[in-house]
């Protein structure tokens, strides 16, 4: 009885891998320039991001130790 449970199993296993194979060929993949191109975007935006939060941070920090002082 054991054995059908472990037999459907691989094969439950065998058709999910089949099926996530199926679905990763229909996958476009961008060509190269498009993707260092967005990469390039993302890189500015976090740094233009991060000195944002930096200034923010740095402004709000003084703006307390007045208060506090």
């Amino acid at each position: 009885m054991q054995e059908k449970g472990k037999s459907a199993g691989k094969s439950q296993k065998k058709s999910w891998f089949q099926g996530l194979q199926s679905e990763f060929k229909k996958i476009i993949w961008t060509d190269r320039s498009t993707l260092i191109k967005q990469t390039i975007v993302v890189v500015i935006v976090t740094v233009i991001l991060g000195v944002m939060i930096s200034i923010m941070d740095s402004v709000i920090l003084e703006g307390i130790n007045l208060l506090v002082k």
